[in-house]
């Protein structure tokens, strides 16, 4: 699973300092307050649920499927799910991370369906609405360098394992806690944590010299 040129701008962010973080603590009493209207019979809450997540869930898809109207498509499937199952949802402090395991799921499923069909050998690097879209030839200098940063963070990020590929993903770009990533890819805490050090790490030493 590759990251487009977003994804990389926020993950050198996060390299050279910043921290993720879990929602705000007014947008986790948000959710809470969307929750308890919901099922109180307010069905208009969940699409002001589906306002405060979409951007995130829908990049999220993007960096399986590569392809805006397949990500879009992936996206309101993965928001139909929720719907449905949101009765099944025991504590609603959990609601995040209870999300993100849905949105990881299908993703995986969809990413592994695609792959099947041959989908993404199709894929090129200068596609014009491919997410790895790459400078063209009369690109200046520092557009040549940002490619060359791709090329490494892409070639990095393919000798990494799906699991460590999502937790990077969703720490650094989705800015979940370690206890939401732990319970949405159902890993121990530990692991997420070692996994996420050992393939930050990683990415540093191969990007340092653009530095």
């Amino acid at each position: 699973m590759e990251l487009f040129l977003l994804t990389i701008c926020l993950m050198l962010h996060t390299l050279a300092g910043s921290k993720g973080g879990a929602a705000p603590e007014d947008q986790q009493e948000q959710i809470r307050n969307l929750l308890v209207s919901f099922r109180q019979g307010n069905k208009s809450a969940f699409d002001r649920l589906v306002l405060l997540f979409q951007n995130k869930i829908y990049t999220l898809a993007l960096n399986y499927v590569k392809q805006t109207e397949e990500a879009r498509d992936l996206t309101q499937e993965i928001f139909i799910t929720a719907y449905r199952a949101l009765p099944q949802l025991k504590e609603d402090s959990k609601f995040t991370a209870w999300l993100y395991q849905i949105a990881v799921n299908h993703c995986r499923n969809r990413y592994k369906r695609l792959k099947r069909q041959g989908y993404f050998i199709s894929q090129s690097l200068d596609d014009q609405d491919a997410p790895l879209h790459l400078p063209s030839a009369d690109a200046t200098e520092k557009n040549a360098e940002h490619r060359d940063m791709l090329k490494v963070v892409m070639e990095t990020m393919a000798s990494m394992s799906e699991t460590e590929q999502e937790i990077l993903q969703l720490r650094d770009i989705q800015h979940l806690s370690y206890e939401e990533i732990s319970e949405a890819l159902d890993l121990p805490l530990g692991t997420v944590k070692s996994k996420l050090n050992r393939a930050r790490t990683r990415l540093k030493d191969k990007l340092k010299h653009f530095f």
